[in-house]
């Protein structure tokens, strides 16, 4: 839904949108050097075996910024982000496949804000993730054709 906009009053309680996505050691390199977090519990695979966890474990924020982008596709542009909250449920491992999950759960109109809730599954149907997060309808927005 992202080519076309939505607006505040398109929208309804009860819509949702998901996606799967795959994750790969690329991502998570380039995630690392994005944000610059290079704690060994994401990048090196000695240190992490030594873990709790027992090998490399996925950013948290990654999987938020997948929960970002099906915002995204959901209501298309003329949103933005003014406030999250996240749960991190469980660990993400390279090569574990998301599927994350949006719906709006509620909406303010005086406000024009859209409460959405949202989770992320790993490929055995495990949440990893949970959140609830605002977003806030934008009066202008210029989209190029």
């Amino acid at each position: 839904m992202s080519e076309a906009r939505a607006t505040f009053d398109d929208l309804q309680e009860g819509d949702r949108y998901s996606f799967s996505r795959s994750i790969s050691a690329d991502d998570v390199e380039l995630f690392a050097r994005l944000c610059g977090d290079d704690n060994p519990l994401h990048m090196d695979e000695s240190f992490a075996t030594r873990s709790p966890f027992g090998q490399r474990v996925v950013h948290g924020m990654f999987s938020a910024a997948l929960i970002s982008n099906a915002h995204t596709q959901l209501t298309g542009p003329g949103f933005v982000y003014v406030g999250q909250t996240l749960s991190f449920r469980g660990a993400v491992h390279i090569g574990d496949t998301l599927r994350v999950e949006v719906w709006i759960a509620e909406k303010k109109a005086a406000k024009q804000i859209l409460v959405c809730e949202s989770r992320v599954l790993n490929q055995d149907g495990v949440s990893v993730v949970e959140g609830r997060s605002a977003l806030k309808a934008l009066d202008a927005v210029v989209v190029d054709a």
